[in-house]
């Protein structure tokens, strides 16, 4: 089932790269147009022809320059922003799935008060180890209390006087 969603994701990062490459190609396309129309370079060149004295020339360079450095580490960080958006939105999924998961035990369970099996959702009984291990994240291992050590083994005497026998 994660296989799937990969796979979704993975379709959905594709098709957000291929609307940004054509976001892309159709800002140069529109950037050639108005360009070709107005002859923006050659103003510039023009202009810093002109004011030789103030070097425009390498000021219009530098600003281009930041320009597109800019727009390079804004791409960047938008595109790791919406990364990590993802990331946090398929987290937030798997938590939820773990949450709805989470097995526990809740309101009255009825139990046999002479062997003290527990009668399951089906209502067959079954012994109480079972049950709460199927409903529930607790594991059992068994020891043996003093008094039912006393009982079952009278010969055998506790050392340490403990209340649980290993």
């Amino acid at each position: 089932m994660s296989t799937r969603r990969d796979q979704a994701s993975d379709n959905k990062t594709q098709a957000r790269v291929l609307g940004e490459l054509i976001i892309i190609i159709c800002l140069c396309i529109a950037v050639y147009l108005l360009s070709s129309r107005y002859d923006i370079l050659e103003s510039i060149v023009r202009l810093s022809h002109q004011h030789e004295d103030l070097e425009l020339d390498e000021i219009i360079i530098v600003s281009v320059f930041l320009m597109f450095a800019l727009l390079f580490f804004s791409m960047r960080r938008w595109r790791e922003t919406r990364r990590s958006e993802a990331l946090a939105k398929r987290h937030g999924e798997e938590l939820e799935k773990a949450l709805s998961e989470v097995r526990q035990l809740r309101g009255m369970i009825t139990i046999c008060s002479a062997c003290k099996r527990v009668r399951n959702d089906e209502g067959f009984w079954e012994q109480i180890e079972v049950y709460v291990r199927d409903h529930s994240e607790a594991e059992f291992t068994h020891g043996i209390c003093k008094e039912c050590a006393k009982k079952l083994y009278p010969d055998f005497e506790q050392e340490g006087g403990t209340d649980q026998v290993p």
